[in-house]
């Protein structure tokens, strides 16, 4: 789930073109799915890069755009015509134009520079609040006209889902019947994860990922808080993951993610690699602790917002937030394991 612009000039991004040329695309109705040509991808950070590659070996036609050089050069090699400015994608004819982007300011920043030829859609697979979905499904509607439409769709799954074509995608926008914008691009989103579900109308699909990343926050921090009680009273913390795995306590947190590196590399040999929790590697890779401290607080504000008490939310932020002053943010959140221990 660590994704975006790699070094993004929000500044920079600002600057945008405004000359365009129509799509041939009719202007009074959506497009189906046969009649999508070419793609647009922004966006190529750690979870962007492997679900644009994805996208590329249906042998779509992608246009790809990232500040990162590196990503670039990722890209290309894997067979994704890469271009020079964020512009070249807004002033293109994708149909369909992709991005995964770090948060609220860089998705503030990008979208002008791809509301430039109509019509089209636009696909955000970024984590931000439901306030700025909401916001850019007005303006696509508002600009865009008959057969543009503007998604929410972000992701679970992390960088292995990504990798492996595996991811969850959570889908706000009007309608989903025959013919919908969202039944356009459902073939295009399962070529990146089998499971794409549309969670209501504009905002929604944010919502959902928000509300989910809030549970995850807590629960983390409660199998943390048992992993290290336990071994403090002398139980084998690959035993006691044990239990909790054939108990009330199994999560993914415990089973999948476990923060303990001893139990970690227990799931890692039994599972034979197949799954391979970031405390079995000093907590790299997985999903950063400063990424959930993000997605914690969009989640308290729009507690706030809708009057929605949060208290272990509240809570599980401040945790998150003290973790990442420590230096622990590009760790992934299972470290919380270490931090509770004074680490």
């Amino acid at each position: 789930m660590i994704h975006g612009l790699s070094g993004t000039s929000i500044s920079s991004l600002r600057r945008a073109a405004v000359s365009c040329r129509p799509l041939f695309l009719s202007q009074t109705r959506c497009m189906s799915s046969k009649e999508v040509s070419k793609l647009g991808f922004v966006g190529l950070g750690n979870m962007g890069l492997p679900m644009c590659l994805n996208l590329a070996k249906a042998n779509n036609d992608i246009l790809a755009f990232d500040t990162n050089a590196s990503a670039l050069e990722k890209a290309a090699k894997g067979g994704i015509h890469c271009v020079d400015s964020l512009d070249e994608i807004g002033q293109s004819d994708c149909d369909v134009i992709f991005t995964m982007l770090p948060g609220d300011a860089a998705v503030d920043a990008v979208l002008p520079s791809l509301m430039k030829n109509w019509p089209r859609i636009i696909v955000d697979c970024s984590t931000v609040s439901p306030t700025t979905s909401r916001h850019w499904h007005s303006q696509v509607a508002l600009e865009g006209g008959a057969g543009s439409a503007m998604l929410d769709a972000p992701v679970s799954g992390g960088v292995k889902g990504a990798t492996d074509a595996t991811l969850t995608f959570m889908v706000g926008v009007d309608h989903a019947d025959a013919g919908s914008p969202f039944e356009t691009v459902r073939p295009l989103l399962e070529l990146m994860g089998p499971r794409v579900i549309h969670c209501g109308g504009p905002g929604t699909g944010s919502a959902t990922k928000l509300c989910n990343n809030l549970a995850l926050a807590a629960q983390m921090i409660g199998i943390c808080e048992a992993l290290n009680l336990g071994e403090a009273l002398g139980v084998d913390p690959v035993v006691l993951s044990d239990v909790m795995n054939t108990s009330t306590a199994k999560s993914w947190s415990s089973s999948i993610c476990n923060p303990h590196p001893d139990a970690a590399a227990n799931i890692k040999e039994t599972s034979g690699g197949a799954i391979s929790p970031p405390a079995s590697r000093d907590y790299e890779g997985g999903f950063g602790t400063r990424l959930m401290l993000k997605d914690l607080g969009l989640a308290v504000s729009a507690g706030q917002a809708e009057g929605v008490a949060l208290p272990l939310g509240a809570a599980s932020k401040e945790l998150y937030r003290m973790a990442d002053l420590r230096g622990l943010g590009d760790k992934d959140f299972g470290v919380m394991l270490q931090f509770l221990r004074g680490k």
